[in-house]
């Protein structure tokens, strides 16, 4: 069984799966085939059959036009938000740097769906695209012919998970079970405790099922007192049911929040200011590779009906291809080729610069392209490029205070503390582990909020240098591929050994006390405006929280008719931050942040 090798890691860093084989690390599951199936979860990513095999590319390399692509496992990391999730490279093993003198008492998790299909109208492009290159008759490309792109891409099956997303989620639900193995074992399951939600759409809701079947895997919840199932007739599921709640969409504000805002349907979504920075990028490049590829295509023609003109829309098309042929199929030898196409070495092996032999790196420019202007699409229509965009993440950070509060207040014996003038009864319990499952626009926006990718304060924009690019931010394919997710582990000091009473019920209630530490992807990352230390006193983080929120009135701010506040526009740095706080403090009138792109 492959595992893990140990590293010495700074906190916050752990063990990342290799395929060296250690006694040490094994791990004892209760069937042979749980334990397969845990072998193949610390493997790298099983390369699957896709549509063109190595056989029949090798056929045809000789007489292909000259031209190399990166890597396979490169461009996997090069697709913005269709990129697959890298399971290969995450860290794997149990939680050891817990902070001294601290408890994990709670887990947060916001996750995005699975690797899913393209939507239905998606997939008839790719039918009708097919239909229009068959006739070509080029060496290499004979595959297209007999591309089964009905079989590969029903439209029926648009927008479903696939079965590499039913795999992501299990595979991540399992390395979350081994990290969180002391918190499931002192606290088991049940509907209280591990509180799941979903936005409406299947893809997320499956996600966060296959989730629970990794996360659960090997533990079924026990009624009080009875270890050996007494009294239970027939046999059980082999897996922890659980409870899945969700809104319809347009109620729903934390998982499927665009739905719920008319204001950003109406003013943000689709806009040609919020999208012209895309736009002006795509221009530098596409119009020229559209024309490259027409050339190669059209070469031999003997009258203009037999000609290829391909337009930038039809690329978008066969980036589209490209990017699900590698995300469910893992195989570049399709689209992902015929994309190389474009390339100046594609017609004598050579790149333009000073005639030397630049392949590879020319091949490795195009789709660095092609994600930047990915990321100027959502950067602006998702991102931190229109500061409204901020408000539809403040709902998501609301209900995590919410729940965090109750699990750092609650009283030693593990129920929650009453409040001044209340009854216990009227307290809910402590949930362990909220766990969210939603979209890559809920992975953005609620970044988005945070501030987590607009730290320096640069703005995307179309006309920046190659370093200013290499140097962003905001990169789709590190935060939102496939599966992306959001962990927050909250941790309380541990309370004394002495008997402690519990407070009496008309004394004031202190201000939680407790760490909380972000991980992206399942790896640490700093909050904004907590340091470089990994681990944020929850005070400064509910503050920083606060700020940015701008009392969080999503409805307010939401609504078609406008801003029902101040507009912040005008306002400027510590202005606004100031209008902030004092909007959250008495609960004024929102300052709406503005629609207006920053550039």
């Amino acid at each position: 069984m492959s595992v893990a090798q140990k590293q010495d890691a700074a906190p916050g860093q752990f063990t990342a799966a290799t395929t060296t084989t250690s006694k040490k690390s094994a791990i004892l599951l209760p069937s042979v085939a749980l334990m397969l199936a845990l072998s193949c979860l610390f493997s790298p990513a099983t390369v699957q059959a896709g549509p063109v095999d190595d056989a029949a590319a090798a056929k045809h390399s000789s007489s292909s036009p000259l031209f190399s692509l990166p890597p396979l496992n490169w461009i996997r990391t090069h697709l913005g938000t269709k990129s697959p999730y890298p399971h290969e490279t995450r860290p794997v093993g149990h939680l050891k740097d817990t902070p001294k003198g601290y408890e994990l008492v709670q887990l947060q998790l916001v996750c995005r769906h699975g690797t899913r299909y393209p939507s239905a109208d998606k997939s008839v492009g790719f039918q009708k695209m097919t239909d229009r290159l068959k006739g070509i008759k080029l060496p290499g490309f004979e595959w297209i012919k007999d591309w089964p792109s009905e079989t590969l891409y029903p439209p029926a099956r648009g927008n479903l998970l696939s079965v590499q997303g039913d795999a992501d989620l299990y595979q991540i639900g399992r390395r979350f079970a081994i990290r969180y193995k002391t918190l499931l074992d002192k606290y088991p399951y049940d509907a209280d405790s591990y509180v799941f939600y979903s936005s409406p759409k299947s893809r997320s809701k499956q996600s966060g099922y296959g989730f629970s079947v990794g996360f659960f895997e090997g533990r079924l919840a026990e009624d009080s007192g009875s270890a050996y199932e007494k009294g239970v007739i027939g046999k059980r599921p082999p897996v922890q049911p659980v409870e899945i709640s969700m809104l319809p969409l347009g109620l729903d504000k934390e998982m499927a929040m665009k739905y719920a805002c008319p204001r950003w349907l109406e003013s943000v979504d689709g806009q040609k200011a919020v999208e012209r920075n895309n736009k002006e990028y795509e221009a530098t490049f596409k119009p020229e590779l559209a024309q490259r590829i027409s050339t190669i295509l059209s070469a031999g023609a003997k009258t203009p009906a037999a000609q290829f003109n391909l337009t930038v829309k039809d690329l978008g098309v066969i980036q589209n291809m490209c990017g699900f042929e590698i995300s469910m199929h893992n195989t570049e030898k399709t689209w992902c080729r015929f994309l190389g196409l474009g390339l100046s070495s594609s017609k004598d092996g050579k790149s333009k610069k000073d005639g030397k032999d630049d392949k590879s790196s020319e091949a490795k420019d195009l789709f660095l392209k092609l994600e930047i202007a990915d990321d100027l699409d959502d950067y602006y229509t998702y991102g931190p490029g229109v500061p409204f965009n901020r408000h539809l993440g403040c709902k998501l950070g609301t209900s995590l205070v919410e729940s965090v509060e109750m699990a750092l207040t609650e009283d030693r014996t593990g129920a929650q503390a009453p409040a001044a003038g209340g009854d216990d009864d009227d307290v809910p319990g402590v949930s362990r582990a909220v766990l969210k499952f939603g979209h890559s626009e809920t992975i953005m926006l609620f970044s988005s909020m945070l501030g987590l990718y607009n730290k320096k304060g640069v703005p995307l924009t179309a006309n920046m240098t190659s370093e200013q690019y290499e140097n962003r931010e905001f990169r789709a394919s590190n935060f939102a591929p496939f599966s992306s997710n959001m962990a927050f582990e909250i941790y309380r000091p541990i309370a004394p050994k002495a008997p402690k009473l519990r407070r009496r019920q008309d004394a004031p209630a202190a201000a939680p006390e407790g760490l909380i530490r972000l991980l992206v992807n399942e790896v640490p990352m700093t909050l904004p405006g907590c340091g470089s230390n990994y681990f944020c006193e929850w005070s400064t983080f509910k503050k920083i929280l606060q700020l940015t929120s701008s009392g969080c009135d999503f409805d307010g701010c939401c609504s078609s008719s406008g801003a029902s506040g101040a507009s912040a526009s005008a306002l400027e740095g510590g202005e606004v931050k100031a209008a902030f706080l004092k909007a959250f403090e008495k609960r004024a009138d929102p300052v709406c942040l503005s629609i207006q792109p920053v550039a």
